[in-house]
């Protein structure tokens, strides 16, 4: 299911003009990149795939130091309103249908609120699904998702099982080869509370071509993009 955001005016039928992330200062090193995924295609770097339970539980455990019923809409928040606002990215969200949670440590829980679903270009929506075989039919969403677009995802999760189990070979692949490149891990600053992404010492062009045996001395010396 798919629940489409309202990042753009309704009233505005102008042509939405594409984000120039080197002009607003946001680019990574991949605005010149070249390289094209497995499959020949092209990557898009300007969207990324957000996990959204991971990172309502990681901010409820390290920010607000809860032990039990790890989730919180105000992570979310955060996390988009970075991506969005501070990366210039096109977010979609990943996360099960009909959920709830509390927002900024408040109860009673609450589906999504309205402000970071506006800031959403979409949020796609898992299905409830019970028995084992599918306990984490949110994160093969989130991989699922991100190869169809060819774009980055966002997760903590390391995705070992994924990159042996999944039964689509194609998917598998672009796992195995891509997820150095295209997975954005993040954290929570538990003093601060302000989210922000990790993003590895290895150049963007160098993850591109499969090199991730990189010794610090070239490190020094190697162009950023």
């Amino acid at each position: 299911k798919k629940r489409k955001g309202t990042d753009a005016s309704d009233d505005d039928e102008r042509p939405q003009k594409k984000t120039d992330r080197k002009k607003h200062g946001a680019d990574d090193g991949t605005s010149n990149i070249k390289a094209t995924d497995p499959e020949g295609r092209k990557y898009d770097f300007d969207t990324i795939v957000v996990n959204m339970a991971n990172v309502g539980a990681t901010f409820s455990k390290k920010v607000l130091k809860k032990d039990k019923h790890f989730f919180d809409w105000e992570g979310v928040r955060r996390c988009v309103r970075f991506l969005k606002c501070d990366r210039k990215l096109k977010v979609i969200g990943v996360l099960n249908e009909n959920f709830r949670g509390p927002d900024n440590n408040k109860f009673p829980q609450v589906t999504m609120p309205a402000d970071i679903e506006k800031m959403c270009a979409s949020v796609e929506e898992t299905p409830r699904l019970t028995g084992k075989c599918h306990s984490s039919a949110d994160d093969e969403m989130t991989i699922k998702c991100a190869y169809r677009r060819n774009s980055r995802f966002l997760d903590n999760d390391n995705y070992r099982d994924w990159c042996q189990q999944l039964r689509d070979e194609k998917i598998r692949i672009w796992l195995q080869k891509c997820q150095d490149l295209l997975q954005m891990r993040y954290f929570f600053d538990k003093g601060l509370g302000t989210f922000d992404v990790l993003e590895g010492n290895i150049p963007a062009w160098l993850l591109a071509k499969g090199k991730t045996d990189v010794d610090k001395r070239e490190l020094w010396t190697a162009k950023r993009s």
